[in-house]
């Protein structure tokens, strides 16, 4: 899987018809400017063991209708003929395991998709994103289904002076410069001190800077947290600014466990009103950032995010 900047190939699955043509229509707005290849997949969800063995000679009836039933889509979406660009796969499996499968053996750039509401199992919820985003090799684009619109014109980007900057701000400079868009810089203030000497607008003005070099247009924005979390000041000012994504470095708090993408991002992505498009650190690069302050001291001159 590549690690830096480039969207050639993106992966939409569908798993019904209103939702896979909202993804499908952002993944449009995405080949529009990268040119680049679309795979709709459908997933065919396992049966248990003596469902499989009582009708095992009905599953290749079962991948041939759902073939069928995903032509019909694509073919419905693109008005009868079925661009050269876009390709069909069906796959057995579960859900989010047969997603990341396909898009690690497809080598695909991003993956897009609708978001869902938690579903409660065992006595807790399950956010399907936070396991997909936190295993996937490659960018995730979560769409709330009110987001109709796929121009993108205004990028926000939530500034934590504890992580690093570098892979964040590559895709931010990446995707912007193609779309023509702006990008805001938020960090959130939780000190009662003044915003210049905060290290947290500091890092953010380094940011603008950066972004202006390339020929972007950039502002910086210091909220106060006023006794609130950070994800909930966040939240607020995605609700106000209402950019076309928002671009997150999620950093899974744990290395044990691979579906879990940590408290801060999975609230933003569950609750944001625009899409978000996650971005998850390679386990080599969290395992660094545990033993990087044992074996040395950060230079004040790093740049974290």
């Amino acid at each position: 899987m590549r690690y830096t900047p480039e969207i050639k190939k993106i992966l939409v699955p569908i798993t019904n018809r209103d939702e896979g043509a909202l993804v499908l229509k952002h993944a449009m707005a995405f080949h529009e400017i990268y040119a680049c290849e679309i795979i709709l997949l459908y997933v065919i969800r396992k049966k248990t063991v003596v469902q499989s063995l009582m009708q095992e000679d009905k599953q290749k009836e079962r991948i041939e209708i759902s073939e069928r039933k995903l032509e019909v889509f694509a073919l419905d979406f693109f008005g009868g003929k079925l661009p050269e660009f876009v390709s069909l796969k069906v796959v057995k499996g579960r859900l989010i395991q047969a997603i990341l499968k396909s898009a690690e053996e497809s080598k695909c750039d991003l993956i897009i998709i609708k978001k869902r509401k938690p579903v409660l199992r065992k006595f807790r919820f399950i956010k399907n994103e936070d396991e997909l985003i936190a295993s996937s090799a490659c960018p995730v684009l979560t769409i709330p289904e009110n987001k109709i619109e796929t121009s993108i014109n205004d990028i926000l980007i939530p500034v934590d002076i504890r992580k690093k900057v570098d892979t964040k701000v590559a895709w931010v400079k990446y995707l912007a410069l193609k779309f023509n868009a702006k990008v805001h810089i938020v960090s959130v203030l939780d000190l009662d001190i003044a915003p210049n000497s905060s290290l947290a607008y500091q890092k953010a003005l380094s940011i603008e800077e950066s972004m202006k070099k390339v020929g972007l247009e950039a502002n910086v924005l210091l909220l106060k947290s006023k006794g609130r979390n950070k994800q909930d000041v966040i939240l607020s000012h995605i609700e106000a600014l209402k950019p076309d994504f928002v671009l997150m470095m999620t950093h899974q708090e744990s290395i044990l466990f691979d579906h879990y993408i940590g408290e801060f991002a999975s609230e933003v992505i569950q609750k944001s009103t625009s899409p978000i498009f996650s971005l998850v650190p390679r386990r080599e690069t969290l395992m660094s950032q545990l033993i990087e302050p044992i074996i040395s001291p950060k230079k004040s001159s790093d740049i974290l995010i």
